[in-house]
């Protein structure tokens, strides 16, 4: 009588050689796969690219310059001049100053700082050294959105807005509510996610810089001119978060057309993150 392996073929002999190898060793062999793989190295990169160098300093120095400290000024030069401004009309003169300049603020920081996130890895061939590594295509994305949007956020929105809300304490006397005022920069963090969200995505469509800061830049001077012309236009687009945000905070409620806006810019973000991440899974590196 044959033995088992003698009365295998060669192929047989093959597979059943195979099917000895233990799980672990198979799992060696498979590829990384799946939206979150390399996530959180490609998250250790992204952050360490924000905190090497200047770059940091120099975004945290300019945007405190201009969205809470020019905002204060103004506030404090208004209430000089105007001797009957009561604290109210020093603190909504400083709001209308703080939304307006962080709502354009934002923008140029996107733009500024993440023109070539996705085009700069592209032309200089790192991204396809990166994703050569266990790291995957979609967390390539994910993790350079998370990471810009947190420094943005902190460098262009809050840390000025702790600046200035401290300002106008001292100008005033009497600040805005600070719940409102949470609220309304909130408004201004959204609009900050769409601006990101679009930039990356033109990231992945564009093969130079040039086109995408005109793009984005003409997404929100556009924006303003149509909203003299058709205004109904702005309740779907982040153009006038900055007028939601102002009518929050001195107001108490915010405008009929920012109630559709801010759902509405919600959505676009999340369809420009993954129509960025299908086009980046297609596109030749």
């Amino acid at each position: 009588m044959k033995s088992r392996e003698e009365a295998l073929g060669p192929n047989d002999r093959g597979s059943a050689g195979k099917s000895t190898e233990k799980p672990e060793e198979r799992a060696v062999l498979e590829p990384v796969g799946g939206p979150p793989g390399g996530f959180r190295n490609l998250v250790g990169k992204e952050n360490g690219e924000w905190a090497v160098g200047p770059s940091l300093v120099a975004h945290a120095a300019i945007w405190m310059f201009i969205v809470a400290l020019i905002s204060a000024a103004v506030a404090y030069i208004r209430g000089e001049m105007e001797p009957g401004y009561t604290p109210k009309d020093i603190n909504d003169a400083g709001a209308l100053m703080f939304f307006v300049l962080g709502s354009v603020a934002s923008v140029i920081a996107v733009v500024a700082k993440t023109q070539g996130a996705i085009i700069g890895e592209k032309q200089l061939g790192t991204a396809a050294w990166v994703l050569s590594k266990p790291a995957s295509r979609r967390a390539f994305v994910l993790a350079k959105l998370a990471v810009h949007f947190r420094w943005l956020l902190t460098v262009t929105l809050l840390f000025p807005a702790l600046v200035f809300y401290g300002l106008m304490t001292i100008i005033s006397t009497r600040p805005p509510p600070p719940l409102l005022f949470v609220g309304g920069l909130a408004i201004l963090a959204l609009g900050l996610l769409f601006y990101l969200a679009l930039s990356l995505l033109l990231g992945t469509f564009f093969e130079s810089r040039g086109p995408l800061a005109g793009s984005v830049f003409g997404f929100m001077v556009g924006g303003f001119m149509i909203a003299n012309y058709a205004p109904w236009l702005t309740a779907a687009f982040p153009w006038l978060f900055f007028q939601s945000g102002y009518y929050l905070v001195t107001r108490g409620e915010i405008p009929a057309y920012g109630l559709i806006s801010l759902p509405a810019t919600a959505l676009w973000s999340v369809l420009f993150v993954l129509l960025a991440l299908r086009r980046f899974e297609r596109a030749e590196l």
